[in-house]
């Protein structure tokens, strides 16, 4: 079959630029390309005219940093987003505080937005919730909450970065303290701003 040249065309982000002499295993031809970020790679006629490839893979990176936004240091109406724990089948999970009860929860993505809380609003009537808004103290507390994994307040393991993270309520404001690869380290930075800041 006689090859069709397709010197000069472009598809997607790659302008074909020769045929080289490249080839497949099988003897197919390999068009050198250049990608519109500078980057040259040899791609197949077919998986150009197909459109499978179209780019040098800078296009799928893009993508993925599109997918997968850092959420690190943002916050919502309900969590203060502190950093990416890890990602399990596709899917980000953040280390996230509950701005209602001071707990931290890991959280897809999509489930920050659709949460209204750690689980804490579901647990306690309104009547509860609208005197611990009103009433600052009541976050002051150095007693673990139920749904601890680390038995101390205020101090959760980041699986990603396996190390133990210290953070305190200040004014209603999650206050990222330090970490440390040992509990009884983190829980000490912990205990340190409990007396710092008056925690009962």
């Amino acid at each position: 079959m006689r090859k069709v040249d397709l010197t000069g065309n472009i598809y997607g982000r790659l302008t074909v630029i020769t045929d080289d002499g490249s080839r497949t295993k099988t003897g197919r031809v390999l068009w050198l390309c250049e990608c519109s970020c500078g980057n040259k790679v040899h791609v197949q006629s077919q998986n150009l005219k197909d459109g499978r490839t179209k780019s040098c893979g800078c296009l799928n990176d893009e993508k993925k940093r599109e997918r997968f936004k850092d959420l690190s240091g943002t916050e919502t109406d309900n969590f203060k987003i502190v950093d990416r724990a890890y990602s399990k089948n596709q899917r980000v999970y953040w280390n996230c505080i509950c701005k209602h009860c001071g707990n931290h929860i890991e959280l897809q993505s999509n489930q920050i937005e659709r949460y209204s809380s750690c689980g804490c609003k579901r647990n306690r009537s309104s009547k509860e919730r609208m005197a611990e808004i009103s009433d600052p103290e009541s976050l002051k507390t150095s007693r673990p909450t139920a749904k601890s994994t680390t038995g101390v307040r205020g101090v959760y393991y980041n699986k990603r970065k396996k190390r133990y993270v210290a953070y305190i309520n200040v004014d209603k404001k999650p206050k990222y303290l330090g970490s440390s690869v040992d509990l009884k380290e983190a829980a000490d930075i912990r205990r340190k701003a409990e007396i710092e800041y008056g925690y009962k």
